[in-house]
């Protein structure tokens, strides 16, 4: 079974390396002025990018085979295209990292005004069933004063019907 990739994985790919590839050029060009840097930060990045790869060329091949010499112009420009890369995955981790987080605040918010909502609901409900118990209250006490009244008037009141289901 093969497995296909994200379609649009190639061409960032392709985006980042045209952006990193000039930005690269620049800043060798640039520290070769500065040794401090070069020495410890874009050639140790270089020194470290041919170790992996030599590990790896050593694992698939159990032949020992003998080390190419580094040229010193080619770890340089491998150091700062590594440096580059470094940079630009955290650029876009922390972007990603800011977007899930407003993305969650803005899911609370949505949640919390939910809460709210049915926290109101709830209130007028409870509003509602207190006006109801007040007018049945209200209604059983007219009935009595209607009772009273047709006592004390002398006439008779209509039968009230029967209630369904008794």
């Amino acid at each position: 079974m093969m497995v296909q990739k994200f379609p649009g994985a190639n061409l960032i790919g392709q985006i980042l390396r045209q952006i990193t590839q000039p930005l690269s050029k620049a800043i060798v060009k640039r520290v070769k002025k500065r040794p401090l840097i070069r020495k410890y930060v874009l050639m140790q990045l270089g020194h470290f990018y041919y170790l992996c790869e030599n590990l790896i060329e050593w694992r698939q091949i159990s032949v020992i085979t003998k080390k190419r010499p580094i040229d010193d112009d080619r770890t340089m420009e491998v150091g700062t295209s590594l440096l580059l890369e470094a940079i630009i995955f955290g650029f876009l981790g922390g972007v990603v990292i800011y977007e899930t987080q407003k993305a969650a605040d803005r899911a609370c918010i949505a949640e919390e005004l939910q809460i709210q909502e049915f926290n109101d609901i709830k209130a007028k409900k409870d509003r509602l069933m207190q006006q109801v118990k007040d007018q049945v209250i209200l209604t059983k006490r007219l009935k009595e004063i209607i009772v009273e009244y047709s006592r004390q008037v002398g006439c008779t009141l209509p039968s009230e019907p029967e209630k369904k289901g008794e």
